[in-house]
């Protein structure tokens, strides 16, 4: 089965040890086997270690320094000048993973977990996730950028740090974020959470997965969530997508 990881789920299952007080440790124990035995697939985003890895109070800040890395090259051949510029992510400007992220991810990884690389334009990158990727294939990509785009005619995913920015520079969402005063603070750390949700479903649905794995839960979740009851029908409709739990995949498992 393959099966994508949400932010709530994913740690308890690479870690079940260190969270012996939860009433799922056990299932936890049971999938996180299933993981190491091969018969569960397990995928994440990369957008779990990118904005959701900082601080919910510092979300903003980065936002506002974070700048990408931008060349321009000039070439001049037979008197004709040629003039070229690229826009790539500068993960220098990235804190990278805290302590504790970094020995959930590391346990992840070592039972087989993949995390799956979600490539935008000049947008940031952890560098403790260098050499830790797979790409997706290209028609794979192509598949992940279409149900992006749905998810945010949903007004879901992207959709709210998008808004949130083009209040405050509606040239770039991106700078915008930044640029937003501090009383949007609550609302970005939010928006950032439900961006990476997005990210997640997105990836999940491009890799033909068969079960997203998340603690969310319709009453839960917000109306305009990608995990709200309204937009996982119309994304189960339209392109098979699948919830779980981690008690209903453990159930599964055979």
């Amino acid at each position: 089965m393959k099966i994508t990881f949400d932010s709530n789920t994913w740690r308890k299952i690479a870690t079940p040890q260190n969270f012996p007080k939860d009433p799922l440790t056990e299932i936890y124990f049971k999938i996180n086997q299933s993981i190491k035995s091969g018969k569960i697939e397990a995928y994440l985003s990369e957008t779990i270690f990118t904005l959701e890895a900082i601080k919910r109070v510092e979300r903003k800040d980065f936002f506002k320094k974070y700048t990408p890395k931008k060349t321009y090259n000039i070439s001049e051949k037979d008197d004709i000048v040629n003039i070229s510029s690229s826009i790539a992510p500068n993960p220098e400007l990235h804190p990278g993973n805290n302590e504790f992220l970094n020995e959930h991810l590391n346990d992840a990884l070592n039972i087989g977990f993949k995390v799956v690389n979600i490539p935008r334009i000049g947008t940031a990158t952890n560098p403790d996730l260098e050499g830790k990727k797979i790409n997706l294939e290209n028609s794979d990509f192509e598949k992940m950028a279409q149900v992006s785009g749905r998810i945010e005619e949903l007004k879901a995913g992207l959709y709210d740090i998008t808004k949130i920015g083009e209040k405050y520079y509606p040239h770039s969402w991106f700078i915008g974020v930044g640029k937003a005063p501090d009383s949007e603070n609550h609302q970005i750390a939010s928006a950032v959470a439900e961006w990476a949700d997005g990210d997640s479903v997105a990836v999940h649905i491009a890799l033909n997965g068969d079960y997203f794995c998340t603690n969310d839960n319709a009453k839960k979740a917000g109306s305009n969530s990608v995990l709200s009851q309204k937009n996982t029908e119309i994304l189960n409709n339209e392109f098979n997508f699948k919830k779980i739990s981690p008690l209903e995949l453990s159930e599964l498992i055979k």
